[in-house]
């Protein structure tokens, strides 16, 4: 049976100093090692990354990478490159402030219009499984029953007004949860949305 170093493996999840100290402590409370032992079976790698996923929240010193009220876990500050908040991009830590804005709002579903496919793509990548995301695109048959069906289907609706998308389809984008993005990229959305979602809930009862 193969198995690993756990100072490396710890390092690897970005664990490191007192960090280490304390995913050590969690792992042999949970029986996963004990004192003493420095080598750890490979086949429990996946045992304990759950169980430090569970018990931690990775995060680097940006500012701007802070944790949501609801994440009980306990902080372990870490590289920008193991932070699960940024993991090193602007990108992610823009989506997550948003998806986080989004659950305060109590909004749920996400329709975004326009955008290059592999913007698109970024976005899906990082909101996967944890938002209902539909996209308008230069594909989308531009007319009332489509767009407007998928716009009743949304909470908040962002239009990317730089990139290629038929006016028709746009033209049927309007009214209140409706809100036009100039600037290209995910972070310059997903900064849009958050900024809506934060608005609205300062607005509610």
């Amino acid at each position: 049976m193969h198995d690993v170093a756990l100072p490396e493996l710890l390092s690897s999840r970005g664990f490191e100093g007192a960090g280490a100290d304390l995913a050590l402590a969690e792992l042999r409370r949970l029986g996963l090692t004990r004192r003493g032992k420095t080598r750890i079976a490979s086949a429990k790698i996946g045992a304990v990354d759950e169980a430090l996923g569970a018990a931690f929240l990775r995060r680097c010193s940006k500012p701007a990478c802070r944790r949501d009220a609801s994440d009980a876990r306990v902080e372990v500050f870490v590289s920008a490159g193991h932070c699960e908040i940024c993991g090193g991009s602007d990108n992610r830590r823009a989506v997550e402030d948003m998806l986080a804005a989004m659950r305060r709002a109590g909004y749920a579903r996400l329709l975004v219009a326009g955008g290059s496919p592999g913007t698109r793509g970024d976005l899906e990548r990082l909101c996967a499984g944890r938002v209902g995301l539909r996209f308008v695109t230069e594909e989308t048959t531009p007319n009332r029953k489509t767009v407007g069906s998928l716009l009743g289907w949304s909470d908040i609706a962002a239009v990317w007004t730089s990139t290629e998308i038929s006016h028709k389809a746009t033209a049927v984008l309007r009214g209140p949860k409706v809100l036009k993005v100039p600037r290209r990229g995910v972070a310059a959305l997903a900064a849009a949305v958050r900024d809506r979602c934060e608005a609205a809930g300062r607005s509610g009862p």
